[in-house]
């Protein structure tokens, strides 16, 4: 009797030791499948972010307005239809970069507004269009949420420099000139056929940075394996006949990744806001890009 009672105990105790396994199994379970929700949940925002900065940009690149011109002008640029006061700001208009420490405070959003002397995230549909106006001081009208600091954007445009037709004329000028005699003003001789002049940022109206290739580049029966682009700091003033002076303050060539100085001194390294044509082969004219 006294072995039974010990037998049916053992089995007891068996007993509980593997409901007590089952049991802890399956609050481990609970917690994995609780954590790959959150995972889960963490990467479909993500990918959602992805895929909606994929959207703007590929609807923007489908996008065949002329914005440049319209910026230019002045002319107002419908984003989308908002319900409430209308208010304005003007600032520069920049993108969310996650690398770009300006960025840092809007990095929930896709655009803010840099202004004085507070900046506004940008919100509402159809923001694509505000790529088309990256780094230009405009004027954005819209709904403002003051305590998040945020404008739900109904329209903007181009204001200030943007807009002013002189400065336009002026460095279109310049661009003409330096396109046209860039074979003159670059330090050095082309290896194999001659310069062209693929972009041109300007630091203001008088100092540019001029980034120029070999045209061999452009032809498929040239043997050019090498990178053959190089770049110029100038600085430049008007002249007599609508001509003008460059002087070149510094020279670099492509190395590995990236250009390497050569010669001179670059004085406007810290300089980041640049305003970037490139030259349209096809329309054999300039093209603002940022």
């Amino acid at each position: 009797m006294r072995g039974s009672k010990f037998f049916w105990g053992i089995i007891a105790i068996i007993a509980i030791i593997f409901a007590g396994f089952l049991w802890h199994r399956n609050q481990v379970s609970k917690l994995k499948s609780a954590a790959q929700n959150t995972q889960l949940a963490s990467d479909e925002q993500a990918n959602g972010n992805q895929e909606q900065n994929l959207a703007n940009d590929n609807s923007a690149s489908e996008d065949n307005t002329d914005y440049n011109a319209l910026c230019e002008s002045g002319q107002s640029v419908k984003i989308s239809d908002v319900s409430g006061d209308i208010s304005s700001l003007t600032g520069k208009l920049r993108k969310v970069y996650p690398d770009d420490s300006a960025s840092a405070p809007f990095k929930d959003y896709l655009y803010f507004l840099e202004a004085t002397p507070t900046s506004f995230a940008l919100t509402g549909q159809d923001l694509s269009k505000l790529d088309f106006f990256e780094d230009r001081t405009v004027e954005v009208q819209g709904v403002k949420n003051t305590d998040k600091k945020e404008l739900e954007v109904a329209a903007l445009k181009c204001t200030g420099v943007e807009t002013n037709q002189n400065i336009i004329g002026a460095r279109k000028k310049l661009m003409s000139y330096i396109g046209a005699h860039i074979n003159e003003i670059a330090p050095h001789k082309a290896k194999y056929k001659s310069w062209i002049v693929d972009t041109i940022d300007f630091v203001d109206e008088n100092n540019v940075y001029v980034e120029y290739y070999d045209t061999a580049q452009d032809d498929e029966n040239a043997n050019v394996s090498e990178d053959t682009s190089r770049k110029i700091l100038l600085e430049t003033s008007a002249a007599a006949g609508g001509n003008f002076t460059a002087k070149v303050l510094a020279y670099w060539e492509m190395g590995e990744d990236d250009y390497v100085l050569k010669e001179g001194k670059d004085k406007f390294s810290s300089v980041t806001d640049l305003t970037t044509y490139q030259f349209n082969t096809d329309t054999q004219g300039w093209d603002r890009i940022n």
